[in-house]
């Protein structure tokens, strides 16, 4: 019998927003006996597991034991396995093209993330595009035909376009333009004319069946198709559709004798839906103009010959040139030639910047002046270009609490007013002395027209969108609508120093022997300091510019939070803090420089210190004064460094508290502290690199990345990502969130008020369908329009 080996899964633990739990399932995990190797990655809410190598376990019935200790702990997460082909899991992209329905769009996104073989699925209404994974075992066409089935049950009649990710067919990148359907707009004229033919004619007291044949002509030509849709949808047991419920009021309108107010509901319903189509359409090319980063081709050099092909089609190691004008396709380095770049689509900053052999190059810039020859350094799935985009576009998939909630009453609302107008038209003639039959049979069909919910399911998730959209437009990148929501309560923002309020770029600025020359004292301290990766180490290495024989030191030791142990040609050397000094029994002479000290001892002699100093970014102090004019009560600052340095940084920036000699562990200890004082509506926010400050990201309401440029660790780590690696954009990022969650909020209380304001006046008998109908399309229009300013 062969060697069995170690069965690797993933599961994936949606909507797991809780760091405590996370550590407590992954140790009781961990202590499973079949459990060879387990990391619960509270970043991208994935549990990775390593199943023992024996015959005699049953792989389902371990799953199934993980699966318990994560509902026992936290109940309600969204749970998906992912087997051993978690790695290559297939994607598909469906184009939804004339998908104008909000309420069918959230329903369609429903049933698919709900099939067993899909991993995960995003239905993204502004793009018109459903997006989900299958494990590479699956038949994903298979899962598509059934996806398509949902579809065509749910919303018949769209244009669906399908593209799987292994194709290589060269995708069309240009902006999708939405042609508003002239067929419509002829529609609506012919019967608009018509419509105030027949008004005209019943005005001047012609009351003849010529009038209603108009009339009825004209809800044919208009209302055709949303009667063929109620037929369709009821036939399938769809009786809290938009289409069926429009029909019905319209239809019993008809029988009861109000023909003209019947027909001209339905033609202001598609006049309404008309102009909201426009309205949205607009919205949906204002917010993807602002991401038109995506490149269409790259010119790659093949020989002596250029070749135009898809940016897909690009290898890493490949040489791509750029022309002035064009866009950068791909990552890489440049190899030849030296240009300006206009970096705005990724930084929101206008200011170009220069370019030249041996630096990088990012896609989505664009090269201005002068030829570029760059070596790609990364595919086109990795690029950077890539990553935002993909960020962007799937950020309508982490909804915010307003969304869900949304969501939630559109289940109920529906329902409860068609029940309502069952009973306004049934009840009260049976119960009622002298109540007349049409009569409030008129005002049940009056509720069915106010019944959809489509003002509040369209306009709330285009607001967040938009706010996103208009976010990574100044180089914010902004990962779900439930972080764009948190950012508008952050009562606190912690920051991280190195990296985030100061360059990280350290410097030798004070040298100071004792009884050695300090040449000496550099040499021993760069010899000290040669096999470590902390920036204060390479600045001292920096600062001495000769070569360092690394055969020379033969013994390395790193003390944490201390410094460091080594044997140089000799010589017992060591370099570090105080720490260090008091723990070795060195007699020193503690320093008040401002500054990272670093102590130097030589065989058990003080040998002197040396002062490394970090400056301070240029819009640091700018960004504390905005945050304080954002209402933000308090700022705190995180650091490793000493009492003196981060105190003098401190009082330099305006900064409230400071909490200085922390090691990595302790800033999640002190995070926690601040968690404490705080009220549950109050957020914290952390900023960071993104790189050291991984669990202090994940474990603060948002965590906030200095994204630099290209940096993946960045991208990957936080909620909200700063492309310029500028903390004043936190600010702005404030500023578009509670501009964002007003609108939503002016949009939930217009169109319930106006709801149920026409609701109260229609069982009273004072509303008609004239209101009702301004109630439905009207208000979805002005609250479309409405979500469209959070763009401006």
């Amino acid at each position: 019998m062969g060697a069995c080996s170690i069965s690797k899964k993933e599961i994936i633990l949606g909507g797991l927003n809780c760091a405590h739990c996370a550590e407590v399932i992954n140790e009781k995990v961990s202590k499973l006996e079949e459990i060879e190797y387990c990391n619960l990655n509270f970043i991208n809410k994935k549990l990775t597991l390593e199943i023992a190598c024996d015959s005699n376990i049953d792989e389902d019935l371990v799953i199934k034991k993980v699966i318990k200790i994560v509902n026992d702990i936290e109940p309600g997460l969204d749970i998906k396995v992912l087997r051993d082909e978690k790695i290559n899991n297939k994607k598909v992209e469906i184009a939804l093209g004339g998908l104008n329905c909000a309420h069918c769009g959230e329903e369609i996104g429903n049933k698919v993330s709900k099939l067993d073989n899909v991993i995960q699925s995003n239905l993204n209404f502004i793009s018109k595009k459903l997006t989900f994974e299958v494990a590479k075992n699956v038949d994903e066409k298979l899962v598509t035909e059934e996806i398509i089935k949902i579809i065509n049950d749910t919303e018949p009649g769209l244009d669906i376009k399908v593209s799987f990710s292994d194709t290589k067919t060269k995708k069309e990148n240009k902006e999708e333009v939405e042609i508003s359907n002239k067929g419509d707009l002829i529609k609506l004229i012919i019967g608009s004319i018509m419509y105030i033919f027949g008004i005209f004619q019943t005005a001047t007291g012609f009351e003849s069946k010529f009038a209603n044949i108009v009339f009825l002509m004209v809800y044919l030509i208009v209302g055709y198709d949303v009667l063929l849709k109620a037929l369709k949808n009821a036939s399938k047991g769809r009786v809290f559709d938009e289409n069926f419920l429009m029909s019905i009021a319209t239809v019993g309108a008809v029988i009861i004798g109000e023909v003209p107010e019947a027909v001209g509901v339905m033609l202001f319903y598609k006049i309404g839906e008309y102009l909201q189509d426009i309205a949205v359409g607009k919205s949906r090319k204002s917010i993807t103009s602002l991401m038109q980063i995506r490149p269409d081709s790259a010119n790659l050099k093949v020989g002596s010959e250029i070749k135009v092909v898809s940016p897909e089609e690009v290898s890493i190691g490949d040489i791509i040139v750029v022309k002035p004008g064009e866009k950068i396709p791909l990552d890489g380095v440049v190899v030849d030639g030296f240009s300006m770049v206009d970096t705005s689509a990724l930084t929101g900053e206008s200011v170009l910047r220069e370019i030249g052999v041996g630096e990088s190059a990012l896609s989505g810039f664009i090269n201005k002046n002068a030829l570029l020859t760059i070596e790609v350094t990364k595919e086109f799935g990795e690029s950077t270009v890539s990553k935002i985009l993909d960020l962007v576009e799937n950020a309508s998939s982490k909804k915010s609490k307003t969304e869900n909630f949304i969501s939630k009453f559109a289940k109920y609302y529906t329902p409860f007013v068609l029940i309502s107008a069952m009973v306004i038209a049934f009840i009260p003639p049976l119960v009622v002395p002298n109540a007349e039959f049409l009569d409030w049979f008129y005002r049940g069909l009056v509720f069915l027209v106010v019944s959809c919910p489509c003002a509040l399911v369209l306009s709330i998730p285009l607001s967040f969108f938009s706010g996103i959209g208009n976010s990574s437009k100044h180089g914010i990148l902004i990962k779900g609508s439930n972080y764009l929501e948190a950012l508008k309560n952050v009562d606190t923002v912690v920051f991280d120093k190195t990296g985030t309020l100061t360059k990280g770029v350290f410097k030798v600025t004070k040298v100071s022997p004792v009884g050695i020359s300090e040449k000496e004292l550099i040499e021993y301290a760069a010899y000290a300091e040669a096999n470590s990766n902390h920036p204060i180490a390479k600045s001292i290495v920096n600062y001495y510019k000769e070569s360092i024989d690394l055969e020379k030191i033969t013994y390395f030791e790193e003390i944490a939070a201390h410094g460091i142990k080594v044997k140089y040609n000799d010589l017992h050397i060591l370099a570090g803090n105080d720490k260090l000094m008091s723990s070795e029994n060195i007699l020193y002479f503690p320093t008040d420089d401002i500054g990272t000290v670093v102590y130097i001892a030589v065989n058990g002699a003080y040998r002197g210190y040396i002062v490394i100093s970090d400056e301070i970014k240029e819009d640091s102090k700018e960004a504390i004064k905005n945050l304080k004019l954002s209402a933000v009560k308090e700022v705190v600052m995180l650091t490793g460094d000493n009492e003196k340095v981060a105190n003098k940084i401190a009082n330099e920036l305006g900064i409230d508290k400071v909490y200085s000699k922390l090691l990595p562990n302790e800033k999640v200890d002190r995070l926690e502290e601040i968690f404490k004082e705080k009220l549950p509506k109050e957020k914290v926010a952390f900023v960071g690199d993104g790189i050291n400050d991984a669990p202090v990201l994940a474990r603060a309401d948002v965590g906030i990345a200095m994204g630099a440029l290209g940096s993946d660790a960045a991208i990957e780590a936080a909620d909200v990502v700063l492309m310029t690696d500028e903390p004043s954009k936190i600010a702005k990022a404030i500023e578009i969130s509670r501009k964002t969650n007003k609108i939503v909020w002016q949009n939930i209380v217009f169109a319930l008020g106006v709801k149920a304001i026409v609701l109260i006046l229609s069982a009273g008998g004072v509303a008609t369908m004239w209101e009702a109908i301004f109630a439905d399309v009207g208000v979805a229009l002005i609250a479309v329009l409405n979500a469209m300013r959070v763009m401006k």
